[in-house]
Formats: structure tokens, sequence, C-alpha cells
């Protein structure tokens, strides 16, 4: 028994003495973890422009920060490389579409690879996507169309970054046409759809464009069976959720069904209008002028039908009443409490915009005069689901406080938050605040500046928080119109946050829109960023 536990002692002894003379014999690689953050703030996309560079910087955080050169890095979008640099510059030539993006970084001592494990998507969109698009008629007669993109930087509010003379630029080749006179957004329906962008012209024809690269997709008169009814040129278009209406120089308007889109669900030009114009309830009617629901499924699209001193509808909603005449239910029977919307009676529309659109509701205002005085009316249109009965709600009419200010050929926009309207007569650029008090609306009106010319356009961006003035002869500028410039000694000072250079020929400007993109961002809530 001695003999055995002697035996053990010395091979224990020798097991220990082996290992301890054998430590320090093995490569131990230091292991510099990395953090990798590609997250921006408050989003978990990053968003890139088809064909302009678009430059990362990663945030990475090193365990052992005097020890960050001995690492490769690796870029992918979905799996393709893309680069190999630390930071990133890249120009991306495919589609517009939504990528995964990943920055890989490995460690070359122990080759332990690290990544933002959060993932982070790469949405690539067209440079003109999301602005101001202006329309414009050259000198010669010639048709062209600037754009202004809304731009969101790191360090700094937001701003527009100006492409003049964009189309003739991108196309130089492809003349749009001349004489123009409208131009209207549309849209297909998917979340990630895109738009075109319609223009119409006296002298050379009316045509789609592709709302990404801007180039030409169809002509107008083709999207008729047949080409345009006879005798009959387009005045107006109106693009809905699943009917569209042309209303051509006659006053009568052309519908389009477009849905169920069950064989065909993401394009456009899928169906012709009708060459027989629109069965409205009285056959006189004739249509001057449309007020285009600011939100793609507010369900209806109103008009003014000018012989019968009125406003119509249309049921645009997917439902079985879509492609019918709405029935406005209006019971007003005292004018100077409310114009009824079916009969204005004595007095006269003005001019009207929808100002909000909600999913089934679209929220108006108005300019009515009667005897030289002017009024605002408000009212909010509800369709019913499944039926063409359109019912009014949120009514509101008053003498304008800028009555005797304005006339015939003011001009105006309202601002989504129905606080405020800007009208400009002349060359006088003003404000309107409505305040809601115990006594009713009070209203405050403010002049914020003289121009050196006649203002012919107001048009707000997405919010409201920027407005686009256009003066005759091709002059534009865009104010700030938030709370705190308005409130300021001078908010003209304080708000004027772009002027168009007196060096670039703009044309005369025919219309101002704001180019959402696709329908999500119709309605105008925020940014798509």
């Amino acid at each position: 028994m001695r003999i055995a536990i002697i035996f053990w002692g010395i091979v224990f002894s020798w097991l220990l003495s082996g290992c301890y003379e054998d430590k320090g014999n093995y490569d131990y690689a230091e292991v510099n973890e990395v953090i990798v953050n590609l997250k921006p703030a408050n989003t978990y996309t990053i968003y890139g422009y088809l064909g302009e560079e678009l430059v990362i910087v990663p945030e990475l955080t090193f365990q052992n920060p005097s020890d960050t050169l001995e690492f490769d890095y690796t870029w992918k979008i979905d799996t393709m490389v893309i680069s190999r640099e630390r930071v990133l510059r890249y120009t991306h030539q495919g589609k517009c579409e939504i990528y995964s993006l990943n920055l890989f970084v490995t460690d070359r001592k122990s080759g332990q690879v690290y990544y933002d494990r959060n993932g982070v998507a790469l949405q690539i969109d067209s440079p003109y996507k999301y602005g101001f698009v202006l329309l414009a008629e050259k000198s010669d007669g010639a048709t062209e169309l600037h754009y202004l993109r809304l731009e969101k930087p790191t360090d700094e509010p937001f701003y527009y970054l100006p492409f003049y003379n964009l189309y003739s630029s991108l196309h130089p080749g492809d003349p749009l046409g001349r004489k123009p006179y409208y131009i209207t957004e549309n849209f297909t329906t998917p979340n990630n759809g895109g738009d075109e962008l319609t223009i119409l012209q006296e002298g050379g024809g009316c045509v789609s464009l592709n709302g990404t690269l801007w180039n030409k997709e169809v002509a107008l008169e083709e999207e008729f069976y047949g080409g345009y009814p006879e005798g009959v040129y387009p005045k107006l278009l109106l693009f809905g959720n699943v009917v569209d209406l042309m209303i051509g120089d006659n006053g009568k308007a052309y519908s389009r069904y477009i849905y169920p889109q069950s064989s065909q669900p993401t394009g456009f030009h899928l169906t012709r209008f009708m060459n027989i114009p629109f069965d409205f309830d009285k056959p006189n009617t004739y249509i001057d002028r449309i007020i285009p629901a600011t939100y793609f499924w507010v369900g209806l699209q109103l008009m003014h039908d000018k012989a019968n001193n009125r406003f119509v509808a249309i049921a645009a909603n997917g439902d079985p009443s879509a492609g019918l005449q709405g029935v406005i239910r209006d019971n007003s029977t005292d004018p100077d409490e409310f114009v009824n919307l079916t009969d204005f009676g004595d007095y006269s529309l003005v001019w009207a915009t929808c100002e909000r659109g909600d999913y089934g509701t679209g929220h108006y205002r108005c300019i009515f005069k009667k005897d030289g005085e002017y009024y605002v009316q408000k009212f909010s249109l509800s369709k019913d689901y499944y039926y063409a009965t359109m019912n009014v709600s949120n009514r509101g009419k008053w003498l304008f406080a800028g009555s005797d200010i304005v006339s015939d050929q003011a001009v105006y926009a309202m601002l989504r938050s129905g606080n405020y309207m800007y009208f400009a007569e002349g060359k006088s650029l003003y404000y309107c605040e409505f305040r809601n008090e115990a006594g009713g609306i009070r209203q405050i009106v403010k002049k914020i500046h003289d121009f050196d010319k006649n203002v012919t356009h107001l048009t707000p961006d997405y919010n409201g928080d920027r407005l686009l003035i256009a003066l005759e002869g091709g002059k534009i500028f865009i104010f700030y119109t938030i709370d705190q410039v308005l409130g300021s000694p001078d908010p003209w000072a304080a708000g004027n946050m772009y002027e168009s250079p007196d060096n670039v020929d703009l044309g005369e400007i025919k219309q101002v829109i704001f180019k959402y993109g696709n329908f999500m961002s119709s309605s105008g809530g925020s940014a798509p960023w």
C-alpha cells in the first residue's frame, strides 16, 4: 500500500511539473471586442438617393482604443459587397428599393467578426421623389419642370435643394412640349407604390412622366379608347383612390374605374377612360374647378359645378359605391349661417381647398363672395362606407377679416393645422390666424411682406411648415411658417429661408405642387424619414 502511494505521488508530481513547465507555450490571441452601431437617431433606416454618393461614418467602440488598425472592414447590401473601407462612400446605380445594410468588422489577430446586431435598412429613393415641383413656361413657349428637394441634414433644420430646369437637363433630346397649364401627381396603391406626374399642355400634348426618373411614360390621349372624345380637350385631372376623372374643356367629366386590381395590383395605366361623359344628377352640370383631397383614402373627390352653383362629389374608395355620384347631405337653410353645399344661392365660390384628410373624411375651407363681401366657410365631408352618401359636419362661416383687402384675383393657401390661412393680394403677402374663443372665431390679419411683383401662387409643403411663394416673372421664395416666426417683430426677416437666384431663368410659373412620391406619404403627417 505504501509503495502504491509513493508511486502515485511521483506520477502526480511529474504531471504537475509538466503542466507548469508547459505554461506559456500556447499562443493566446488577445481579444479586442468592437461594438458596431449603424443605427441613425430615431430610426432603423438610412436613406440614400439613386445615382448620388452616400457617405456613412460608422460608430465603432473598441475595447482597446489604442489598437484599432488590425481590422478589416466589409460593407454589404443584402449579400453584395460594396466596400472594404472603414468609411462607406457608395453610389447606388440599381433600383429604388429597400435593402439590408451591414458592416462586418474582422479582427485579424483573432478572426472574430463583429457587426451591428440591430440591423439597419438602406432605402434608396429617387433623387426627385419628395419636394416642390414647379411647372413653368419659358419665353419661347417651351414647357419646363423645376424641382426643390426637401433635405434632412443631421446638423441643421430642414431645407430645400434646388434643381432648376431639371427635365431638360435629364432629357435634353426629348422636350416635354409647349404651353403648359396643369400638373398633378398620381399614385399606385401598394405601400411601396410609386408615382407619376401628368402634365396638360395646349401646344405639345398631355403626357405622364415616371415619378422616379421623370421620363415620358404615356400620352394622355392613349388613355382613352380611340383617343379623346370628339371635340374635347383635357382641362383638369383628378386622381382618386380607385376612380380617376378627366375634366374636358366642355365642363364634362370622364371617369376611369381602376378597382379591383386583382390581376395587376401594382401598376399604372391598367384601364382607360370612358369616352362617354359621367352621368351627373343634373344634365347641365359643368365642372370648372376641382378640390383634390389631400389624402388618398379620404374616399371622395369634390368638384365645383359652375352651371348649378354647387359642389358635387364622386365616391372614390374601394367599396361598392366607388364611381357613383356622392349624395351630399346638407340641410342648411340659412346661408347667412352656412352656405348650403348643394346650392350656394346668392353666394359665389372664390376659392376652396381640402386642408386636411383623414380616412373617409375630408376637411375643407372655402372663400365665398356676396355683395362685394368675402366670407370664410369650413366644413368636413365624410363618406359612408358601402354607400355614396356624404355627411356634413364641423360647419362654420364668418365674414373674412381680410374682406376689405382682397379681390377675386387674390391667391390663398391653408395650412393643415387649420389655424393659419395665407393670402396675397397683388404684391402683398398676409396671414390670417383663426382663434377659437368663447365668443366664436377671432381673426387676426397681419401683413408679412411687400414684393416688387404680384404673387401668383402660394403652396404649402407636406405639413405646412414651409410655404412656397411664386411671383410674376418666375421668382420664388420659401417662407418658414412656424409660430416662432409669425410671432417675431419682423416675420419675413425671420422666416425667409430661400430665394431663387436672379440669374436663373425660371420662366413663367404656371402651377406649383408638392410631390409626395407615394400615396403613403400623401397624408402629409410627416416626412418620409
